[in-house]
């Protein structure tokens, strides 16, 4: 597939750049650059890395941020997995949706390979755990002493590693600036029982450095959806009152651009605890932020869409029935386990990944990923590449973005 193309491309090229050859002068006039880069942007990733690496002035062209970002805007958003995350076995089984959500009978796989080089495949004992992916840059992290962060890119397969540096703490977010065209690390830290301190780490430049933080008692949690130029984070709990529930600090917000943090009520109404913070995660439909929460004794998800940013006026707008083949969600535990314990084992057992096609996609655990038709109130299975039900799955979208 990728020599036909590359031989269509040539061809194609050939031809129009016959046309503009000068009658009198004899000689050819050089293609526009923009009608180049149009077509090869309406090319599949392996052609283009083809062009890459056959074609002094193609390489340029595609190199460009302009190209990036033309191809970026272009890419469908489809999904990527991990299975079997056990002993390493020096590949991290990613797969990818073949084409698209369009054939609704069955979705098939395609498996991502990778460089045996990457420092990735080296690592000696579990395969890293995927984390993040973010505007086609994935980030995984080992999570042995001294833990260790890999970054890379699956079409270009450009990887960076990033030392864990501060302890102890953990990573919240994983996003990219267009305005610097860099990508970026949001990291916490307690300190003390009170205070929690914000570090970004720039990819590109190696740099960690703090952030001032007026929201330094609200610890986020690891949910983060970007939409209208910031980064949003779940707050799951306050350490000045870890007792009293954060409902009007329920949603940490970070400018990218400024790199400033605010606090904003989540929707709905007050909780009873804070655990049940952890039943909420934010994802992006149609440009605007949504709000999930999961209603465990319901067997449903109430989901939120923020309909007005500047005055924060969030409205319900859909219940997704979360029953399958006439089985909702088991909450059974063994005998003894509180109401709490019920809601804290259950909330990560049910995932809201993305909105697809007009479908919210989600990651039951060890029973497999479904897509919920949000006009017919439809939910349907998704076999799993290998047969496999558990899996880290996230939203992913194929780029040529560099990371450093």
């Amino acid at each position: 597939m990728s020599l036909e193309c590359f031989t269509w491309i040539t061809q194609l090229l050939g031809s129009l750049v016959h046309k503009l050859r000068h009658k009198d002068e004899g000689i050819f006039t050089r293609l526009p650059d923009c009608l180049i880069i149009d077509i090869l942007s309406r090319l599949p990733e392996d052609c283009l890395v083809r062009c890459q690496r056959d074609c002094r002035v193609w390489k340029a062209l595609i190199s460009s941020q302009y190209f990036a970002t033309l191809y970026l805007r272009r890419a469908k958003p489809v999904l990527i997995i991990q299975c079997d995350r056990g002993i390493t076995n020096h590949e991290q089984n990613l797969f990818v949706f073949d084409e698209s959500l369009n054939n609704k009978e069955k979705i098939t796989f395609r498996k991502v390979l990778l460089k045996r080089e990457l420092m990735i495949n080296k690592v000696n004992k579990l395969n890293p755990l995927f984390r993040y992916s973010c505007q086609g840059v994935l980030l995984f992290m080992d999570v042995f002493s001294p833990p260790t962060y890999f970054i890379f890119n699956p079409i270009t397969q450009e990887e960076v590693t990033v030392q864990h540096k501060f302890h102890p703490g953990y990573l919240c977010a994983f996003y990219y600036c267009s305005l610097t065209r860099e990508f970026k690390l949001l990291y916490a830290r307690e300190e003390g029982s009170h205070e929690c301190q914000y570090f970004i780490y720039t990819v590109r430049t190696q740099t960690w450095r703090k952030i001032h933080s007026p929201t330094s008692n609200f610890l986020p949690r690891v949910s983060p959806a970007v939409v209208n130029g910031a980064v949003h984070l779940i707050v799951s709990k306050d350490l000045v009152k870890p007792n009293t529930p954060p409902c009007a600090n329920g949603i940490m917000v970070l400018k990218i651009d400024k790199e400033e943090l605010s606090i904003m009520p989540h929707p709905g109404s007050v909780c009873s605890s804070w655990k049940t913070h952890h039943t909420m995660s934010l994802l992006v439909k149609e440009e605007c932020l949504s709000f999930c929460q999961l209603l465990i004794f319901e067997n449903a998800m109430d989901i939120w869409i923020l309909e007005d940013y500047e005055t924060w006026v969030w409205t319900k707008r859909f219940k997704v029935n979360l029953v399958f083949n006439n089985q909702g969600i088991d909450c059974s535990l063994p005998f003894g386990h509180t109401y709490w314990e019920v809601i804290l084992y259950m909330s990560w057992q049910i995932e809201p990944l993305d909105f697809l096609e007009g479908e919210l996609v989600l990651y039951w655990y060890n029973r497999g990923l479904f897509m919920y038709n949000m006009d017919h109130n439809n939910l349907r299975k998704i076999e799993g590449p290998q047969g496999s039900k558990r899996f880290t799955c996230m939203p992913y979208i194929k780029s040529l973005l560099t990371i450093a």
